[in-house]
Parts: C-alpha cells; structure tokens; sequence
C-alpha cells in the first residue's frame, strides 16, 4: 500500500498570500497526492474559488479535492463578528484533499471522520 502524506500547513504559512496565489499553492500540494490540514478555516469565498478552479482542472488523472471544514463563524455572535472586521479569522480547521484518494469524509459541528486510502497507482 503506497505512504499517505498529509501537509499539516499553519496560518501564518498563508496569512501574507492573496486569495489567487493561496489557491495556487492549496492545489500544487494536492495535484501531488497529499491532504491537506489548514490550521483555519477557509473563509466562504476561498472556498468557492478553490472549488471552481479545481473544476477547470478535472481530467483522468486529476478527479478533484474533497473538502471539509470545522469552525464555522456564528453570524449572531458579536465577538466573532468584531474579530472578522477587524481583520482576524477566529478558530478552525479545514481539511482538503484528492478525490481519487478520500473514500469517505464526513463532519458535523465538532469533527471531521476521514477515511482515506488509494484505488489503483501510487499518486
């Protein structure tokens, strides 16, 4: 069974990239075969971005990423909402990776439960 790399990746690493060029970086690591472990969550935007460039990327040996998030900022919470404007991201954790290599990925408020391996060559 080939090695599982996983690219645990801080907040600082990304704070100083804009959006396009910390997609960039987010689909190098994973068009290698590794997952990836965000210390924050991605903000809504990032997201979608991510998600619509790895579409123009699909092909046979690129399916796409699996994406899951913990830590969603609570809209009514003043604290979070303050510390948003001000500029800073309050808590989380994304996890993303390729899709030919994440058979199961589920999470609810507190955890993510990845199940990972691969179904044919080495990445």
């Amino acid at each position: 069974m080939p090695d599982l790399r996983i690219e645990f990746v801080s907040a600082s690493v990304l704070k100083d990239f804009e959006s396009a060029k910390r997609i960039d970086y987010l689909l190098k690591v994973i068009k290698r075969g590794s997952l990836i472990v965000l210390e924050e969550k991605l903000a809504p935007d990032e997201e979608r971005l991510l998600i619509e460039e790895t579409m123009n990327l699909v092909n046979d040996k690129f399916t796409g990423i699996e994406i899951s998030s913990l830590g969603a900022i609570e809209a009514n919470q003043w604290k979070e909402r303050l510390i948003k404007l001000l500029g800073g991201k309050t808590s989380g954790l994304t996890v993303i990776g390729p899709a030919r290599m994440i058979k199961e990925i589920k999470n609810d408020r507190s955890k993510i439960n990845l199940l990972a391996g691969f179904t044919g060559d080495k990445p």
